[in-house]
Parts: C-alpha cells; sequence; structure tokens
C-alpha cells in the first residue's frame, strides 16, 4: 500500500507532518484531513474538506504538500 509524506501549514501558524497510509493521493488526502485538519479550524464535512483543498493546493501560495514515499 502506497505511503504518503503530507505536511500543511496552520493558520495560526503550525506545521503539521504525517505519514498516511492509504490506496490513493486522494484517500491520504482525505484520512490526513480527518485525522489531523479538522482540529485545526477545519468543520468536519465535505464543505470544511473543499476549503481545506483549496488552502492545500493554492496556486499562489500552497499551505500543503504531498509526496509519496
Amino acid at each position: 500500500m502506497p505511503r504518503y509524506a503530507i505536511s500543511f501549514v496552520t493558520a495560526k501558524p503550525a506545521l503539521i507532518h504525517q505519514f498516511v497510509e492509504m490506496d490513493s493521493r486522494e484517500t491520504a488526502l482525505r484520512a490526513f484531513f480527518r485525522d489531523y485538519a479538522v482540529s485545526h479550524g477545519y468543520t468536519d464535512d465535505t464543505e470544511g474538506y473543499a476549503y481545506f483543498l483549496e488552502d492545500f493546493n493554492n496556486p499562489e501560495e500552497p499551505m500543503g504538500s504531498i509526496l509519496e514515499v
């Protein structure tokens, strides 16, 4: 099963960095969101996940990164 290193800078700012083992990049990001990002100000629903992805992938100043390791 693929393993992903995911980093995210929260609004405080603080750095969250975790290894997540999931089937795909998308499921790894969802698990990271649910397990780590929700406690940093995102709501645990589809709207919260959409805001998280928007921040994570912001083309001008991305707040997150993901690498398959």
